[in-house]
């Protein structure tokens, strides 16, 4: 089954690093798939943060895999500075902490893969910008928070809504200084379909939407993120508006001082491959996989190869295991026609998406292999 390298890949540069942190958030993931010690992940690999926060639950296994190379070797770098470096150090190679990065890089060198050494020998001056920023989509979104924000927002908006004293407080005071007619007109053009296509992703992950705002829609999801999460606590706008994360124990996972010791305990567990996910599926044996975090994979396949990759999950996933996905902008399900074996857990997955903190999708849905 290789018609989704074929849709996507074509038009894709898989060399290219395309996104450097995850944008999707942990802890919906963390509570839909239920991750125990018997448990044998399959997650996407996208910039690592989730595969790490998903290794944090001490799984049995992990199996990260991505189309692209570039992508792996993001992973096997992270997962390198968890083994060797100290949290300050790990922190400055992230991009979190200011300092010189390519010694760190050479003392990583040689524990890396020969694909990720040659990946990285390659782009060293990417690590010496720090990975933050390292992505395409996370140089467009920086260029939003750097070259139009200090236009639209007094310089010290962003903290005042951080420290508010309330989710109350903080929601009034964007109402009233944040959401201006110059910041939606602004924001909507940045983050329109043409603009993200052009910047930010690629015309080839546009393929399957079906017209609307995209804009609009990012607005209003943005405004929801500002009233309804306080932003102290939400790493993800926190990044989003050009900031370095305000307090790295609250930060991403992997990046959170207390979390190094264990990471570095587990990351033998995690196994880095590249290639194509159906065709690991297909090559597996049924119930190899219990748990799968599929990240918006569905985003970029036809509702008919949608079907067929939902098929082969009800085949290949462990029966009473989960997928759990997000929908952007193209609503993707399992068919009604494996009712029978993949059953959605739609209270879980709503419950779930009203507390989405990274605020982008529009769904985030989880599904059960029914034990039969």
């Amino acid at each position: 089954m290789s018609q989704l390298r074929s849709e996507v890949a074509r038009a894709l540069d898989l060399g290219a690093l395309r996104y450097s942190v995850v944008w999707e958030d942990h802890e919906l993931l963390e509570e839909g798939l239920a991750i125990g010690p018997d448990d044998d992940v399959l997650s996407i690999t996208s910039g690592g943060d989730n595969t790490l926060a998903l290794l944090l639950q001490e799984p049995r296994s992990v199996t990260a895999i991505d189309m692209s190379g570039a992508q792996s070797a993001l992973l096997q770098l992270k997962l390198a500075a968890i083994r060797r470096l100290e949290h300050d150090e790990l922190a400055r190679l992230a991009g979190a902490l200011p300092g010189e990065r390519s010694a760190l890089y050479r003392r990583l060198r040689d524990d890396l893969p020969e694909q990720a050494r040659t990946y990285w020998d390659a782009n060293v001056h990417v690590i010496e910008a720090g990975l933050l920023e390292a992505g395409r989509l996370e140089a467009y979104l920086a260029g939003f928070a750097r070259d139009h924000l200090p236009e639209l927002w007094p310089d010290d908006l962003f903290d005042r809504l951080v420290d508010a004293p309330d989710l109350t407080a903080q929601a009034d005071l964007f109402e009233r200084e944040g959401r201006t007619d110059a910041f939606e007109r602004r924001f909507r053009w940045y983050y329109g379909r043409d603009m993200m296509a052009k910047h930010g992703r690629d015309p080839a992950q546009f393929a399957h939407v079906q017209g609307g705002d995209v804009g609009l829609w990012f607005f209003s999801r943005f405004c929801w993120a500002c009233t309804h999460t306080r932003l102290r606590d939400n790493f993800y706008v926190q990044l989003f508006c050009g900031r370095r994360y305000r307090d790295l124990a609250a930060g991403p996972l992997w990046l959170r001082p207390d979390n190094l010791p264990r990471l570095r305990a587990l990351a033998d567990r995690v196994e880095v491959v590249t290639g194509e996910l159906e065709g690991l599926l297909d090559g597996s044996p049924a119930g190899r996989f219990s748990k799968a975090n599929l990240s918006d994979v569905f985003e970029y396949m036809s509702e008919e190869l949608s079907d067929r990759f939902f098929e082969l999950l009800a085949c290949r996933l462990r029966p009473g295991g989960r997928v759990a996905f997000w929908n952007l902008l193209v609503p993707r399900t399992a068919p009604g026609s494996l009712d029978d074996r993949l059953r959605a857990l739609p209270e879980l997955s709503r419950r779930l998406w009203e507390r989405d903190r990274s605020w982008f999708y529009r769904d985030f849905l989880v599904l059960e292999r029914t034990v039969r």
